[in-house]
């Protein structure tokens, strides 16, 4: 009776010990969960490894670049915040790397394809430049414009599309 007893408590030992190690695993699983890519807090972007950020920036910046962008304009609507508005216009995340092997070390960037430059004319609203860059020339497409309440907010909000920019990529 003793060693059936003891073979009883045995099993029911190993029991938790087992539920116990799988409660382990699933915390550890969905703490990595939780992780966010502060270049892609959402986990909503596409992600590339590249060779060189120089030449992604160059082909971000290039006339292909622009026409996609122009083409995904039409999702971006009044109200949207930043990362929707990046998640609209299908930014990409970059990591240099040689193959698929991404360093882990080495630096990261993220790029909206057509997008020149971004520039606060004052504080409470920050115009978005989309183009190309022609041979050293900017040539503006279109501008999304974003605003925000407080001057102490990172809240940027979109405002208006605007199709027929005059303003150029401050210096």
């Amino acid at each position: 009776m003793a060693v059936r007893s003891g073979i009883g408590r045995t099993a029911r030992t190993l029991r938790t010990l087992r539920l116990m190690c799988g409660l382990g695993v699933l915390a550890v699983a969905a703490g990595g969960c939780f992780f966010r890519d502060p270049l892609d807090p959402h986990g909503a972007l596409n992600h590339k490894v590249v060779t060189d950020l120089g030449d992604a920036e160059r082909m971000a910046k290039g006339r292909e670049a622009y026409d996609r962008a122009r083409g995904r304009v039409g999702n971006v609507q009044a109200g949207m915040t930043v990362g929707e508005v990046e998640t609209a216009m299908q930014a990409i995340v970059v990591a240099q790397g040689s193959g698929e092997n991404e360093d882990k070390s080495a630096p990261r960037r993220k790029f909206i394809e057509g997008l020149l430059c971004r520039y606060e004319p004052v504080q409470l609203r920050e115009r978005w430049l989309f183009g190309y860059d022609e041979g050293g020339v900017e040539l503006v497409g279109f501008v999304l414009e974003f605003g925000r309440e407080d001057p102490e907010s990172d809240k940027w909000i979109v405002r208006s599309i605007d199709r027929h920019p005059t303003d150029d990529c401050p210096e």
